[in-house]
């Protein structure tokens, strides 16, 4: 039984329709993975190769023969974590091109209710990567802005799930916080991963209002689709108004409190200078060392918010504010509405439903 992309990942299903099965090899996977998918390879990456290598030398049958020579022995294994996952729901199985990879494997399942992917995986990015502009065009992208620290990331957080409203969270599909010093501690995804995290979002979510946070054309080192990228330049924001003591308090738990929890004083504290270091030029030197020596006289009160107020409001007045400056002069945008998380909260509540 075959499934087409579209089938697998409906116009405004919410989710894909079946579990999918990720069957290439997990170096495929981490060049390119696909939401919702389970990763479970028919053959590590070393078996991979040397069939590669074998159907280079001696052709398909050859390669198939060496294929159940290594692999052989680990299937047992493979096929009962397959039929785990077929026996959770409906399922599906892909490769890179739905070909003899996934009919392998639906053999080895033996079940005639588990469908191949159409085209395996290179459909699927074509649907939900390359598909991207005519999904936008389902949306009333609003993008919401504001000054650094004015508390976006959570007030979209609290957004989500709001009737007739779908969140697009960008920095959590990119796992990074979309600034200099917005690394998470997870590595990032890579740029095919995140393409197609944000293909399936859109792709999934119903008609109506799309909110996103205010990005650059990078968010950390992955890059935003072109077709995305377009549409939030052309779109309306909204502005995210908070007082300067807000920006400082948010700062200094983002900065100092989390990454001190996971990881100590100390390395909370080199990766901070680490971070400056890496604005320096665009800072200056004068105002990167003056920022520095504050973090450093911090130091012996590393738990006191107090103590970390000075170099933080520093680095809001002479790093992120007049960037957020430059950019609104270099782009202006349609302003719909500015104000508290609760005033936007109302509006765009009832833009979404008026859009609905």
């Amino acid at each position: 039984m075959d499934l087409t992309p579209e089938e697998l990942y409906r116009e405004g299903g919410a989710a894909p329709t079946r579990r999918l099965i990720d069957v290439r090899a997990p170096g495929e996977v981490e060049r390119g993975a696909l939401p919702g998918a389970v990763a479970l390879p028919l053959m590590n990456d070393a078996e991979r190769h040397a069939v590669g290598v074998r159907y280079a030398e001696a052709g398909q049958d050859a390669a198939l023969a060496l294929g159940w020579t290594l692999a052989g022995p680990h299937l047992p294994e493979r096929t009962a974590a397959w039929r785990r996952v077929v026996e959770a729901g409906p399922a599906a199985v892909t490769c890179w091109r739905g070909g003899l990879r996934s009919r392998l494997t639906l053999d080895l399942i033996d079940r005639p209710d588990v469908a191949r992917v159409a085209g395996g995986y290179k459909a699927i990015r074509t649907l939900l990567a390359r598909g991207l502009g005519a999904q936008l065009e389902r949306h009333d992208v609003v993008v919401v802005t504001g000054l650094t620290g004015a508390g976006k990331t959570d007030f979209l957080v609290a957004l989500a799930g709001a009737p007739g409203t779908t969140v697009l969270d960008l920095e959590g599909l990119a796992h990074h916080r979309g600034s200099a010093f917005g690394a998470e501690d997870e590595p990032q995804p890579a740029q095919a991963t995140f393409e197609n995290a944000v293909g399936a979002a859109l792709r999934l979510a119903p008609s109506g209002l799309v909110v996103v946070e205010d990005e650059s054309r990078w968010v950390g080192r992955r890059t935003l689709p072109e077709a995305l990228h377009a549409a939030m330049i052309a779109a309306p924001r909204v502005v995210l108004e908070t007082s300067d003591a807000e920006r400082i308090g948010r700062l200094y738990e983002g900065y100092v409190v989390g990454p001190t929890d996971r990881h100590g004083a100390a390395a909370a504290r080199e990766r901070l200078l680490g971070d400056l270091f890496r604005v320096r030029k665009r800072l200056g030197g004068a105002r990167h060392d003056a920022i520095k020596d504050r973090i450093e006289a911090a130091t012996g009160a590393w738990d006191d918010p107090d103590a970390h107020a000075p170099w933080i409001a520093a680095l809001l007045a002479e790093y992120y504010d007049p960037l957020y400056r430059k950019a609104l002069a270099r782009a202006p945008r349609t302003v719909l509405a500015r104000g508290d998380a609760d005033a936007l909260r109302a509006f765009l509540t009832a833009r979404a439903t008026a859009v609905g």
